[in-house]
């Protein structure tokens, strides 16, 4: 199953420019900087290195053009959700000549000092990386693409949660049990909804958002106010993101999409919500996912015998979204893992283990006359429609 994709790899360098040339929605930088300024550019960690490259280089560049002194410019990289924090982003940029001169920053949650800026009318108190708070002028760069908890991330999501406090992530993330929490749903989605008026308490005076498809090449750049551009940029994706399953399948193959998406269970398990939509009842479902860092949420141990769905919001830790999505899953699905975890972490989650692709295939077609098969080779960046 392959979505339609859109995406262009060329000439996305000047269509940056243009878009920081043309914002959409509010000031030029040129309008914005003022005499003394500090600036603060916060990246989303999840970015594709190459883009966010160019990005920041290219922002960096015009704020030296405007007499912003170097020294008075930091880059803080958001947590995607990995113990190194932007991984290999942060040493991609640190790799960029034109980067040299100025601070960037690896924001890593058990670490980073932040500061409260406020409380959210879900309740989630807003803790942001102090540099960010402190900085007069607020950037945000991020990747626009369909997302398992926002519905579409966006620019602001490398401010909240990017570079807020483990407190933040885990108060705004409990508000997943609120329901409507869905990919490709922003309407009345209590997690989106958190997350925006949680980078409106923030503050984010230019936003660079740019859409990309289910294989990571973008399709347009849209810079100026956070939520006119992010507005913008979802409307680029358009259908691009949307896979369409004619029918259901006895087997499904997944991969969470590479790297990017696979470090972790956790990061990788929200490809089997699209993979549970193409299969059968009692099917089975095989994911492709290497998890080198292991298991990345810590509701998958101090969880893992909980069955109840109210007990997952009542004993709520980090993970326990994703932990509810995997069980029900589980509950009508054979789901066997590839993946470098031992079957001693997975089993209690109830997950099969398997060494290699060919050994779950033969698992999952074992004692089945039916084996119609689907292939989704971008879980965690698509949206099966049925």
């Amino acid at each position: 199953l392959e979505p339609p994709g859109r995406g262009e790899a060329t000439q996305f360098t000047s269509a940056l420019i243009a878009s920081l040339d043309e914002p959409i929605g509010g000031e030029t930088l040129g309008n914005l900087v003022k005499p003394g300024c500090r600036v603060a550019i916060a990246v989303d960690g999840s970015m594709n290195p190459h883009y966010a490259a160019q990005a920041v280089s290219a922002l960096v560049k015009q704020l030296i053009e405007l007499i912003v002194p170097s020294d008075r410019i930091t880059v803080i990289l958001g947590n995607c959700e990995r113990e190194n924090g932007g991984g290999r982003l942060h040493e991609s940029l640190l790799k960029e000549p034109s980067l040299s001169q100025v601070k960037v920053l690896n924001h890593l949650r058990a670490t980073a000092g932040t500061e409260e800026v406020g409380v959210t009318h879900g309740g989630t108190t807003i803790d942001v990386n102090r540099d960010y708070v402190e900085a007069t002028l607020r950037i945000a760069v991020g990747e626009t693409r369909v997302d398992p908890l926002y519905g579409f991330s966006g620019a602001h999501n490398a401010v909240v949660p990017g570079a807020s406090s483990q407190r933040t992530l885990a108060e705004s993330r409990r508000r997943y049990f609120k329901g409507n929490v869905a990919p490709g749903i922003i309407e009345l989605n209590p997690l989106k909804e958190d997350a925006v008026e949680a980078a409106r308490l923030a503050g984010i005076d230019f936003a660079v958002n740019i859409p990309v498809d289910p294989t990571g090449v973008y399709m347009g750049v849209y810079s100026g106010a956070f939520e006119e551009t992010w507005g913008k940029a979802i409307t680029a994706l358009g259908g691009a993101y949307e896979v369409k399953a004619d029918t259901l399948a006895d087997i499904t193959v997944v991969s969470a999409g590479g790297e990017q998406y696979d470090f972790n269970l956790y990061k990788a398990s929200w490809a089997l919500e699209n993979a549970a939509r193409a299969t059968k009842r009692n099917g089975s479902v095989i994911m492709l996912a290497e998890c080198r860092d292991g298991l990345g949420a810590e509701a998958f141990t101090r969880l893992s015998k909980v069955t109840e769905p109210s007990e997952f919001e009542r004993r709520y830790t980090t993970g326990a979204e994703a932990l509810q999505m995997v069980k029900r899953v589980t509950g009508s699905l054979r789901v066997i893992l590839v993946s470098a975890l031992p079957s001693y972490l997975i089993e209690p989650l109830g997950l099969e283990s398997a060494r290699t692709a060919n050994q779950a295939y033969e698992l999952a077609a074992s004692g089945r006359r039916a084996r119609s098969t689907f292939v989704i080779r971008h879980g965690c960046t698509v949206k099966v429609i049925v």
